[in-house]
């Protein structure tokens, strides 16, 4: 996918203004194929890192990068996640995924993100071809 598919594709979502210049775009935009729809981004800390959290219909996507920092990916399978929770405080919201028996908290993100997060978690799951 190109990052301008990418971009339209927030501007849908009506997130473009928060992310759009985010470092993280261009390895999210090549990673993900053109038959993989994005349906929410958000950041917050994880694991002593801000990363970007991209949540697909397929996928869940963690990725760490940055202008000094080498570019790591995570990836979780939708249908490997077993729950999901967003605690919305003022300054201190929070995502929570359990998937595999692990649990990925990511603290400090973005309140406003709640409706859009949950949204996305509860859309169908499409299996990609592997």
């Amino acid at each position: 996918m190109d990052k301008s598919y990418l971009l339209d594709r927030l501007r849908e979502l009506g997130i473009y203004s928060t992310y759009y210049h985010r470092l993280e775009l261009k390895p999210l935009a090549s990673v993900l194929p053109y038959d993989e729809v994005l349906n929410c981004i958000l950041t917050g800390y994880y694991d002593g890192q801000r990363r970007m959290i991209a949540i697909t219909d397929s996928r869940i996507l963690i990725i760490a990068g940055g202008a000094l920092s080498q570019t790591s990916v995570i990836v979780i399978k939708r249908s490997a996640v077993q729950s999901y929770r967003f605690e919305k405080k003022l300054l201190l919201s929070k995502a929570t995924i359990t998937a595999n028996d692990k649990t990925y908290v990511f603290a400090q993100t973005q309140g406003s993100m709640e409706k859009l997060f949950n949204w996305a978690m509860q859309q169908p799951i499409k299996e990609l071809d592997e």
